[in-house]
């Protein structure tokens, strides 16, 4: 009999077991955990021109479908339209004044050394992460692509489909520029240049700003993120920790490059081109870029300046190169979404995807970012997962920086007071009685010792340009002031038109002076 109910007592140990792992189980896929998982998605270089964003002649259907599971933002601005400081002020929710990052070479950990990185709050509050790919500027000096920020170690994998090896210089396939740049690297080497230097001497010889090879999706960096992804997402359900995923995909960057199939969605004939080509009336040259980034590409004529207008075919062909690239990031977008679904977590994980800013293609005569224009600080925003409502647009200006406490709210994490953005959740729940406040947003680019800052609401678009080396923790002076531009979206929406000095927008130009003036001098913003 003691022996029966001895039996019987593991028996009943063995179930309670089972329906423990059971219940251990649903609850990490489940999404039932008060902290949910997280999918954050970085692309680089991506402007909105997305099917979901009105462009009907994209053919993006997986954006188009996270878009129906969530939320996108329409009128979505950057803080600085250019990858380092975007970044830095986006994984800590802070100005680019507070975090000094207005370049491609400062590492916030050394400029400021007393903020928290996004994931790395989130390891304080018993989160596992991880990352693939671009998420803070390539170009931080910081070990392990911001090692402090990972628990799972961030890793750049380099496992190429084998059928064509790994690409030249991380970037080219096709046969014919790999065998040129394989005689050029010989050509270097056997001068005595290695490194930095022997890269430089084939760059300056060719480097084609865009790439039609038929090979695989594996056969790039973006193709091999989406594998690793997939790889760590198990590591991460095998888990007992709730978890962040980052995936950082390089494209569009240039140079424009994406497998051949992609390209073959477009009939580059039909591919329309930026509808105002020239220099806006009355707005100072300070606002322009010479777009230098391009014109480091051997196809490109370096003599370009301020003005000039791209031979047409080309533009034909890097438009066409950018709108390839956008489909080839769809597709990766797609293979994630379908591995949450496979796996029954899709509905319960939030998801989140930015891109860090805009990108000219021909407005303004201007290409790349670098500008305070629309084309530049204009960026795709989109959630989507437990908390968000379903298949909705939300036109309130917001701006980058505002994902920081937006992401902790919705994740059920205690919010950090670093952030200098808001929370965005009342716009995005869906709920009615939940409302907010979001009437204009900020953002900045400098030009040498010059700093222009915007505003940006609804409508209009105001500029000040600010000489001396000013920021917004100095003293706001008038006279450091070099030039204003306003732009009215409603009535002008290509900017065709400086109005800061018309009459008739002498109220709102007053307006939004006022407004850029007290978020300056607002020192909870620097």
């Amino acid at each position: 009999m003691k022996l029966n109910k001895i039996i019987f007592g593991f028996l009943c140990l063995a179930v309670f077991t089972c329906k423990s792992q059971q219940v251990a189980t649903v609850s990490k896929t489940s999404g039932t955990n008060q902290k949910k998982n997280i999918l954050f998605i970085a692309v680089d270089d991506l402007k909105p021109l997305l099917s979901n964003y009105g462009h009907p002649e994209m053919i993006t259907p997986n954006f188009d479908r996270l878009a129906k599971m969530g939320v996108t933002f329409t009128n979505a601005q950057v803080q600085y339209a250019v990858c380092g400081p975007s970044r830095a002020s986006v994984m800590t929710g802070t100005y680019p004044d507070r975090t000094k990052v207005w370049d491609l070479h400062t590492n916030f950990r050394e400029s400021a050394p007393d903020l928290v990185s996004m994931p790395e709050y989130m390891i304080s509050q018993g989160y596992e992460t991880t990352g693939i790919g671009k998420i803070f500027h390539k170009g931080s000096s910081s070990p392990g692509h911001d090692a402090k920020s990972w628990s799972i170690p961030w890793i750049q994998p380099d496992n190429f489909d084998p059928k064509y090896g790994a690409p030249m210089f991380e970037y080219y396939q096709n046969p014919d520029t790999k065998k040129k740049m394989q005689a050029l690297i010989d050509e270097a080497e056997a001068k005595g240049i290695k490194g930095g230097k022997l890269r430089n001497y084939v760059f300056k010889r060719l480097k084609p700003s865009t790439e039609c090879a038929d090979v695989s999706d594996e056969a790039y960096q973006d193709g091999i993120y989406t594998k690793e992804a997939l790889r760590k997402l198990d590591i991460l359900m095998n888990g007992d920790k709730p978890w962040f995923l980052a995936v950082g995909f390089q494209k569009p960057h240039l140079p424009f490059i994406a497998p051949k199939k992609y390209w073959d969605l477009y009939d580059r004939s039909k591919v329309k081109l930026a509808e105002f080509q020239q220099l806006a009336e009355g707005t100072p040259r300070i606002a322009y870029q010479n777009y230098g980034e391009l014109r480091a590409f051997s196809d490109i004529d370096d003599n370009y300046d301020i003005g000039d207008i791209i031979d047409l075919d080309k533009q034909r062909e890097l438009v066409h190169g950018y709108m390839a690239a956008v489909s080839y990031i769809d597709a990766q977008l797609g293979k994630l979404l379908d591995a949450l679904e496979a796996k029954g977590i899709l509905d319960n994980t939030i998801i989140v995807l930015w891109g860090d800013h805009g990108w000219h293609l021909g407005d303004h005569t201007e290409w790349c970012k670098h500008s305070n224009f629309e084309q530049a600080a204009h960026f795709p925003f989109m959630w989507a997962g437990p908390g968000v409502a379903k298949d909705i647009k939300v036109d309130n200006p917001v701006e980058l920086l505002d994902l920081f406490p937006t992401l902790f709210d919705l994740a059920g994490v205690a919010p950090s007071s670093q952030t200098e953005g808001k929370s965005l959740v009342p716009l995005i729940d869906g709920n009615a009685a939940t409302t907010m406040t979001a009437d204009a947003a900020f953002h900045q680019y400098a030009r040498g010792k010059r700093m222009g800052y915007s505003i940006r609401t609804d409508r209009y678009r105001y500029t000040e340009w600010h000489d001396n080396d000013y920021r917004s923790y100095k003293p706001y002076k008038d006279e450091n002031i070099i030039g204003r531009e306003l732009y009215d979206y409603q009535d002008d929406p290509l900017e065709t038109k400086n109005w800061v000095d018309d009459p008739k927008y002498k109220a709102v130009v007053t307006q939004l002076k006022a407004k850029l003036k007290a978020h300056l001098t607002d020192p909870k913003n620097h």
